[in-house]
């Protein structure tokens, strides 16, 4: 029957995550599942932070400081029974992703169309940007090689391929000019650039000479006015 009940708890857990449960390790979800008991302050499993909140609440919403608290995500309810079917805990939890590239996150919760900081978390910071106390948990950071932006306008453009390239970047923010950045070689096949953009959407590729390449770890591309094939990153 235990074990039984297990399984159910696994299926809703599931169901509730925000990514493909197949994108964790096994060890990995039986881990955060048997961490989501009593409500408590969150909780890093890998790549994961689970949230939990009490289950006396109709509502619970949580918003992140890397989504600029645009996005409010509801949590779910997990309720454990003993073998009688008698509820042994009600708890409302959210398991969210840790963006690459990232020690902490900044986080506030809405329960029951109030908002707050999270009170089973006493670690908390001063958001200056936004005017609001918030909660805070410190993650592990973690680097994937793709072209991606920090918070602070900072865009690190990747290339993999071959060692020894000629590799320029080009795009919106300097006239298409494919002679004016180079990236650099940091280790066998892997080239990269920092560089400071405003915020906004901008539009990019990669040159060899004036061989056009395109940027194979970023989906998000666009046909330009001048037909040219570039990728997309947007500084928030």
């Amino acid at each position: 029957m235990k074990r039984y009940i297990a399984l159910i708890a696994l299926a809703i857990l599931a169901s509730a995550l925000t990514v493909s449960a197949a994108d964790i390790e096994s060890v990995t979800l039986s881990d955060i599942l048997a961490g989501i008991g009593r409500a408590r302050a969150p909780v890093v499993a890998g790549k994961y932070v689970v949230f939990t909140a009490p289950g006396n609440a109709r509502y619970t919403g949580i918003a992140f400081d890397f989504e600029e608290y645009r996005q409010t995500h509801p949590f779910k309810r997990i309720v454990r029974r003993d073998a009688d079917g008698k509820p042994l805990e009600n708890t409302l939890f959210y398991i969210a992703e840790i963006p690459p590239e990232t020690s902490e996150i900044n986080y506030r919760m809405v329960v029951d169309g109030l908002w707050t900081t999270d009170p089973l978390n006493p670690s908390k910071t001063y958001d200056y940007e936004n005017g609001m106390t918030v909660s805070k948990v410190l993650v592990p950071r973690y680097e994937v090689f793709k072209t991606s932006a920090a918070p602070a306008g900072l865009v690190r453009f990747t290339w993999e391929g071959e060692t020894g390239r000629h590799i320029a970047l080009a795009g919106s923010f300097n006239g298409w000019d494919p002679f004016m950045y180079a990236l650099e070689e940091r280790e066998p096949g892997r080239y990269s650039l920092e560089l400071p953009l405003p915020k906004g959407t901008w539009y990019y590729a990669y040159f060899e000479g004036t061989d056009q390449l395109p940027d194979l770890a970023n989906d998000n591309r666009v046909y330009t006015k001048d037909g040219r094939v570039a990728s997309v990153i947007t500084v928030r």
